[in-house]
Parts: C-alpha cells; structure tokens; sequence
C-alpha cells in the first residue's frame, strides 16, 4: 500500500515540474513575441514618415499637365507659348502686325502718325487645353485655345478655338474650311501673309477619309452678320506618298443679303487651291489661291472693301483673286529662311475702294533649343485704291518664342 502511495506522489511530481517547465517556456515566448512586435510597430512608424517622399515619382503621372485628370475623368493636355513682338515700321499701317489695306496712303492727313514709329506686344501669347474623354470604343474630345488679342485695343482674353468633336463630327468654333493653313507659307508677322487667312467661324463640320491619301470636309459655318442662312464650305485634301506634301482644294456657298437694299439676296461663292511640297529635305513650297465673289471677311485684308456695287435697284457682287507663295529653306536643324510675295487683286469695285494689294517678305527662324525660337522678318508692301491713290508699306519685326 506504502509502495503504491509512492508511486502516485512521484508521477504527481513528475507532471507538476513538467507544466511548470513548459508554462515557463510560455511566458518566454510570449515576451519574446512581444518584443519583436513592439519593433515592428516602430518600424512602421518610420516608412509612413519617409513615405511622401518616397513614393513622389510614383504619383508624378496624375498631377503632369502632360496627362493630366480632370474630375469628370477626362484627360487634359497643356499646350501654348509665351511670345513677345517687336516691329519698327519705317511707313505703313497704324498697327504692329500686318494690315496692308489700311496701309497710309501718300497724302493722308495722319500719314506721319505711321512713320517711324516702334511697337511691341505679349499679347499674342497663346495657352491652349486638350481634352479626351473614351466613349465606348471612340472618344470625345475638346478644345480650348485663347489668347490676348481680343478687344478693340487688342490686349484681353479671347477665344480661338473653342469645339467639341467625336468620331467624324466636329461642333464649335475653329479655322473656316475654306482655308488652308497648312499650305500657306511662313510668315513671322502674326496675321499671316497677304492671299491668305485664319478667320475662325462658328460651325458644324462633316470629315471623312475617301481612300488613305484623300479626305474631305463639309461644314456649315457662321457667315457675315447680315446673312440669314449659313454658309457652306468644303475642302478635299490629298497627301502625297512619303510626306513629300499635300493638296488642297476647297470651295464656299453663302447668301449675300443687303438688308439696305430692299433686302435683295445674291449667291455669293468661292474656289481654292493649295500646294504644299517638299522638292529637297532641304527646301520647301508653299502656295495658295482664291478666287471669292460677295465676301469680306474670309481672307486677310478684306473687310474694309464691301461685297457688292450698287447700281440704281440692282446690285453686282464684287469678286476678287488672292495669292500667295513662298519658299522655305532650311540651312541646317537650327536655322531656316522664308522668302514670299502675297497679293489681293480686285476685278471691280467702287471709288474709294482698294484695287491692288501686294506684298513681299523675308525672315529669318533660329531655333536654338526645341522650345525655343527666334525670328526676324522684313516685310514690303504697297497699296492701290480705284482712285489711283497709293501707300507704301515697310517693316522690320522681331520675335522671341517659348514653347511649352
């Protein structure tokens, strides 16, 4: 009986020293534990505080105004330059850029007014927004474009391209389809050379490819003021294989309406060509021509001309042709040079109108990094009235351009 009483004391022994060795081991592992998540903590106390910084390069697409969200979703893109103008005219026109038909004429009373005189201007400075927002398998798109030229003195905000566009459709305000921008040659002065244009119309515009050369346009525009139905303006352009260039042929329809003259209605219309080709690398041509009966607003330099002749109750609408061409030669990567004549020829007009307007220019484009360039132009110029009165036109311009 003792024998089997010891036996049960010594395995209660036993068992009691086993779990107090292992509750031991517990309470080790426990702190040990502990420990290790007390550093941890810490550890990830330092992360989020270099976390910022660390991870900037990550975040730096979504806030790059090269693809740049908006709150809708949409993708914004920036765009524009910085620009400044400097012109000292010798004789000429009351403003800095060019207007040859408001060009002083010989014996005009403010004729010293435009002589030797020196101008300059920031204000064509441009800043521009892309916007594109995927609809399904295509994308609507936008555009806003201003810059500082709106006004009467020609120095506050204004609007220059303002549409919305999708698919083939294009609604807003751009670059009249009777033009052809992309085949006029180089000019430094900001209106563009004589024979050419960049009114910018109100529209709703059709374009579609014919083949993978060719693609046409078809818009209904805002005509003059006084018009009551818009005007019709189509372009078909072709480019040639290897980028060596492209054509250009275009053509307009509008009512003429004179509210003055018991609100008679002429058609009033117009055609187009232009050229643009790459002979060399090296050397480029750029040419246009119009011929417009009943406008004067489309082309540079005709809105002080009116658009028809009275005669008695009749009325005849007055046409004209315009031309332009130049060469640009490109020296080298940095350097090019443009030389061009422009002129605005009327067939008939009345007695105090213009009747011949012409041009010539030369400049000179250095670009010595990508956003930057640099220019000087001469420009000469003479203009003829019905009367046979006559103005000279002569300046020398400078500009400096920042791209960004």
């Amino acid at each position: 009986m003792k024998i089997k009483h010891l036996s049960y004391a010594i395995l209660f022994a036993s068992l009691y020293a086993t779990g107090t060795h292992a509750e031991q081991v517990t309470r080790a592992e426990i702190q040990q534990l502990k420990s290790e998540v007390a550093e941890l903590k810490a550890l990830l106390k330092q992360t989020n505080a270099v976390q910022p910084e660390s991870q900037a390069p990550v975040t730096q697409p979504s806030t790059s105004f090269k693809n740049w969200q908006s709150k809708s979703g949409a993708t914004v893109n920036l765009y524009g330059f910085i620009r400044a103008d400097m012109a000292y005219q010798f004789e000429g026109a009351k403003g800095i850029f060019n207007s040859p038909h408001t060009v002083a004429l010989e014996d005009a009373a403010d004729k010293r007014a435009t002589e030797d005189r020196f101008d300059s201007t920031l204000t064509t400075t441009r800043i521009g927004l892309d916007f594109s927002t995927p609809l399904d398998e295509k994308s609507l798109k936008g555009k806003i474009e201003v810059d500082f030229r709106g006004g009467e003195n020609k120095d506050t905000v204004r609007l220059r391209h303002v549409y919305l566009s999708y698919d083939r459709w294009l609604i807003g305000q751009t670059t009249s389809t009777f033009l052809s921008t992309e085949t006029a040659p180089e000019m430094l002065d900001f209106n563009t050379a004589l024979g050419g244009g960049t009114t910018r119309n109100p529209m709703v515009r059709y374009s579609q490819p014919i083949n993978a050369e060719t693609m046409y346009f078809l818009s209904l525009e805002k005509g003059n003021d006084e018009n009551r139905l818009p005007l019709l303006a189509g372009k078909v352009k072709y480019d040639f294989a290897e980028g060596d260039g492209l054509i250009t042929a275009r053509g307009l329809l509008q009512e003429v309406r004179l509210r003055d003259i018991d609100d008679k209605t002429e058609l009033g219309w117009g055609a187009a060509l232009g050229l643009r080709y790459k002979f060399t690398p090296s050397l480029l041509l750029n040419t246009n021509y119009s011929h417009v009966s009943g406008d004067n607003k489309i082309l540079l330099a005709t809105s002080d001309n009116r658009r028809y002749i009275q005669e008695g109750n009749d009325i005849e609408l007055i046409d004209y042709n315009a031309f332009q061409v130049g060469t640009t030669y490109h020296f080298n990567e940095k350097l090019r040079s443009t030389l061009g004549y422009g002129a605005l020829i009327y067939e008939k007009n009345n007695d105090t109108a213009n009747k011949k307007l012409q041009q010539g220019w030369i400049n000179m484009m250095y670009k010595p990094y990508k956003p930057l360039t640099l220019g000087v132009e001469y420009v000469y110029g003479k203009r003829n009235t019905v009367n046979d009165r006559e103005g000279e036109d002569s300046r020398l311009e400078m500009m400096a351009k920042y791209d960004f």
